[in-house]
């Protein structure tokens, strides 16, 4: 997969709801709501295995896309603006639509919808001022990143896989400030 001309746009999708969903996880109440955000986030990562040349396994997207639905029906119970987490499931839904069924996912489109999902969150939580910029530089750096597929399709992937967990720790900092204190 990693040679095919969808996988730079599956790693880009990816990319871009596994950061933006550390701050659905953190937002998360409790351990259940957690639990069902782990289903989608175990969904979508099935992208990076699946780039490396593994199958896709057709019950975990399902439970992905049904946990996914789950999240978005509960989304006042988060402590972040429902706008946002309704934005995150759309997100989450056309990564896991194109991850299962190969729909075609422009990155113009998630690009925008992303920006506008991390809007609400920057205009519902004070914590989250320059979330919006930062996504920008998010998308601009996976970009830049995705570069260097044709060349070596599998160290891209890597960079930007742990490019996208730092991410998502920077997204959680934004919900829980606290969490990017040292507590030594």
């Amino acid at each position: 997969m990693l040679d095919s001309p969808q996988g730079p746009d599956l790693a880009y999708s990816a990319s871009l709801v596994l950061r933006i969903g550390g701050a659905v996880f953190v937002a998360c109440p409790d351990e259940r709501l957690q639990a069902v955000y782990y289903r989608v986030d175990a969904g979508v990562r099935a992208v990076w295995r699946h780039l490396r040349g593994s199958g896709i396994d057709p019950g975990l997207v399902r439970a992905a896309e049904e946990a996914n639905h789950k999240l978005g029906e509960h989304a006042s119970a988060l402590t972040v603006p429902v706008e946002f987490v309704t934005g995150f499931r759309d997100l989450a839904a056309a990564a896991l639509g194109q991850l299962a069924r190969l729909e075609a996912v422009f990155r113009q489109e998630l690009s925008t919808r992303a920006v506008e999902t991390v809007g609400f969150l920057e205009h519902g939580l004070e914590s989250a001022m320059g979330a919006v910029e930062f996504e920008r530089s998010c998308q601009a750096a996976t970009e830049s990143l995705l570069d260097g597929w044709a060349d070596d399709p599998v160290s891209t992937m890597r960079r930007v896989r742990r490019e996208t967990d730092v991410w998502s720790l920077a997204y959680q900092r934004y919900v829980r400030p606290e969490l990017g204190q040292y507590h030594g």
